[in-house]
């Protein structure tokens, strides 16, 4: 496998341990030909009876997942999940300015690479639930909430959408079995499904125990911060060069290109390095 590319293929150090010669985790696939790689991520168990793959990570989607899908069985999907270490390499300044701001204990960085299988119109709001609830299940019992806010950074226009203090409510479902009910309103919401495919955006994510915000706009007491980049796959196409490209790396290899796809998105040319 070659690990030098073309000068627009930049390399970054990764940490040499243990970790980063770890295989790739193949969970179960819910559908032909669809395979998901979570890497030091785990997977939620929310939606997990209804067949979504989803990493306990902030993710976009609609309020509902199931509906206004374009084929009529397609569910959200997340081929890549995996932590970000070398992050302040390459997020935008005022990113890395805030986070310095919020002086977090502990940080989750993460890379996501995931699908909008939505019709055109359809919003697509903060999904942080999979993030701020990590011990969360579909079978739940009871009631759970918290706070979640969202800072996001278009990687190309550099456009900042500070998405609203929500308080996100789950709680035992009586209606469906698959899945417990999730409130958080649509007020998250970051635009709709055709302006954000083939798209990356930078999130700095925080969630809060009461919610309450301090001079900066941002939450005072903090439970959990998150930092990293999701990429909305353009089509299939570009998801199927995902899937090839990931089979060629290894986890080791693949960190180190993260700055580059970030820059060159999943276009046919990243396949041009083997």
């Amino acid at each position: 496998i070659q690990t030098e590319g073309p000068s627009s293929f930049v390399m970054i150090n990764t940490k040499d341990d243990d970790a980063t010669q770890e295989t790739f985790a193949i969970l179960p696939q819910i559908m032909e030909d669809y395979e998901t790689r979570f890497w030091r991520v785990e997977q939620s168990e929310l939606y997990k009876p209804a067949g979504v793959i989803a990493p306990k990570l902030p993710l976009y989607h609609p309020y509902h997942p199931f509906t206004n899908v374009t084929n009529g069985y397609d569910l959200p999907q997340v081929p890549l999940a995996t932590k970000f270490d070398n992050y302040t390499d390459v997020a935008p300044h005022h990113l890395l300015d805030m986070v310095s701001a919020i002086n977090p204990t502990e940080v989750q960085t993460f890379f996501v690479v995931q699908s909008l299988p939505y019709l055109p119109g359809i919003p697509v709001i903060a999904r942080y639930q999979y993030g701020v609830f990590p011990d969360a299940k579909s079978e739940m019992k009871g009631f759970q909430s918290i706070w979640a806010q969202g800072i996001v950074f278009d990687h190309k226009s550099e456009a900042i959408s500070k998405l609203p203090p929500t308080k996100i409510k789950i709680y035992e479902s009586t209606k469906n079995e698959l899945s417990p009910t999730i409130l958080c309103g649509n007020t998250m919401k970051l635009d709709v499904v055709e302006n954000l495919k083939g798209r990356g955006v930078w999130s700095l994510v925080v969630s809060s125990e009461n919610g309450e915000v301090g001079d900066d706009g941002l939450f005072i007491n903090k439970c959990r911060v998150f930092v990293g980049y999701t990429h909305f796959l353009a089509d299939d196409d570009e998801y199927n060069n995902v899937l090839e490209f990931l089979r060629r790396k290894s986890p080791r290899e693949f960190l180190g290109c993260i700055p580059s796809l970030i820059e060159m998105g999943f276009s046919q040319n990243i396949l041009d390095i083997v």
